[in-house]
C-alpha cells in the first residue's frame, strides 16, 4: 500500500498517520455512543421496573385505530 511507504527520513507517510487517527478517534466515539445508548434510562425508568404496570388495560383502550 502505498500510504504505509516510509519516507527518505524513515517517517510513516501522513497518510497512514491520519488514517491511524481517524480509526482510534471514531472507534472511540462509537464506543462512547453506544455506551451512552445503553446505560441511558427514561424518566422513572427505575420505578416501572420495580412496580410494574399495576391494572393490564385492553390495547383498544389505548390504540384507536380508524377512530
Amino acid at each position: 500500500m502505498k500510504f504505509l511507504r516510509r519516507d527518505e527520513r524513515g517517517a510513516v507517510s501522513s497518510a497512514a498517520a491520519i488514517t491511524l487517527l481517524s480509526v482510534v478517534i471514531g472507534g472511540g466515539a462509537a464506543t462512547a455512543a453506544v455506551f451512552g445508548v445503553i446505560s441511558a434510562n427514561g424518566p422513572k425508568d427505575s420505578t416501572a421496573i420495580v412496580d410494574g404496570k399495576k391494572d393490564i388495560v385492553p390495547p383498544e383502550d389505548l390504540l384507536n385505530y380508524g377512530g
